[in-house]
């Protein structure tokens, strides 16, 4: 079987005890069916403990005060010190690595939602690279895998890449030619025509194509108010989600009354040009969420044809990351640490990604809400 990973991803090491957020509170830890059955085995004190600590029902352990039943006042986890390792649960033994399973392949990340992994993806410059490595294991066969259309998702995404991490190039324009392309590519998906994707994605590399795409890109800016609308909007669509964080929900109220209702269109429009000016040489930050968001998401589309809405989540979730930091960076005073931004990523990543419920209304409404068509985007992009 293969094995794709970012090439940092042997990098990380947990802080256990000096976390800043530990991931052992503040939502559900799911139980699978072999550890469960090792709890009900274990003997003495402990044992008894375990069985008590765990909503059988809902395969999850207990939490108090939000906190797991087994995290204890050092931030250790009881099980880990009492039973051993070998008795994690497969959800706190993988955390924060994210198997996202293809047939025959296993693409693997490192979530944002834990900040030590959200350092280490947006701490370098560098561009972000993936590894591969097969190891030997029995071949899987996946009932109406698609393989075709799963090869031709790749090729898509490796163009995405290329996009993306094209630094000539304002991260704007890299958000907006990637949602065209998308949007032009679902057409070829929906109607079944993965034969045209290989001469369009040639078509797309040649600079005829760039220009042509900056030309029709024009039309979308100097929209300023339109645009801070359609920001709003997309802010908006969060507080439809589950929340995890009490704090979360407070957070955003806060920073959206600071960026549209405190500031006068004039003001906001000057403030998110000095942030611009100010973050110039971090901009990259942005280019790392979306490759993260991208490698993680995109490929599901093999499951239901549905890849614009990844990539649209891809770029809502970097701009709505964005006005956040624009928003911190006033309250402090013009000032933004690198600390701010991985508070900011690491909680809308806990937020939006570590509810099954989340990400699919997230994905619904990709798909489905008016706010977030090409047009609409385009504009609260360029506008």
């Amino acid at each position: 079987m293969e094995y794709t990973y970012p090439k940092f991803f042997y990098d990380f090491q947990c802080t256990a005890s000096e976390c800043s957020d530990t991931c052992c509170a503040g939502w559900g830890i799911a139980i699978d069916p072999v550890s469960l059955k090792k709890y009900k085995k274990y003997e003495g004190d402990f044992g008894n403990r375990l069985r008590n600590s765990i909503n059988w029902k809902e395969k999850t352990f207990e939490q108090y005060e939000g906190r797991c039943a087994f995290l204890n006042e050092e931030n250790l986890c009881d099980i880990y010190t009492e039973a051993g390792s070998h008795m994690l649960c497969k959800t706190c033994t993988r955390y924060p690595r994210h198997y996202e399973e293809y047939e025959n392949l296993r693409e693997i990340s490192l979530s944002l939602s834990c900040p030590t992994a959200a350092e280490l993806i947006l701490g370098s410059d560098e561009k972000m690279m993936f590894v591969s490595e097969y190891r030997e294991t029995p071949e899987e066969e996946y009932k109406d895998f698609d393989f075709f259309l799963f090869t031709k998702l790749q090729e898509i995404r490796d163009y995405l890449y290329e996009v993306i991490q094209n630094r000539e190039l304002s991260i704007e324009f890299r958000m907006a030619l990637v949602l065209a392309v998308m949007h032009d590519l679902q057409s070829r998906i929906d109607r079944k025509h993965l034969y045209a994707v290989d001469e369009l994605l040639e078509r797309y590399r040649k600079s005829a194509f760039l220009n042509t795409a900056k030309k029709k890109f024009e039309g979308y800016t100097g929209q300023g108010v339109e645009r801070r609308l359609q920001l709003r909007k997309m802010w908006n669509r969060l507080y439809r989600l589950e929340v995890l964080k009490p704090t979360w929900t407070k957070f955003l109220k806060k920073q959206e009354n600071r960026l549209y209702r405190e500031l006068s269109q004039e003001e906001y429009e000057e403030a998110c040009a000095e942030f611009a000016s100010y973050y110039k040489d971090k901009e990259y930050e942005y280019e790392q969420l979306l490759m993260y968001f991208v490698f993680t998401y995109f490929c599901g589309a093999v499951y239901d044809e549905d890849a614009f809405s990844k990539v649209k989540l891809a770029v809502v979730s970097t701009i709505l990351i964005r006005e956040l930091d624009l928003a911190v960076w006033l309250e402090k005073g013009k000032k933004f640490t690198f600390e701010d931004q991985i508070e900011i990523v690491h909680s809308y990543a806990r937020e939006v990604e570590h509810s099954d419920p989340n990400l699919e209304a997230m994905e619904y409404m990709m798909a489905e809400e008016e706010i977030f068509t090409l047009e609409k985007l385009l504009t609260g992009i360029l506008g």
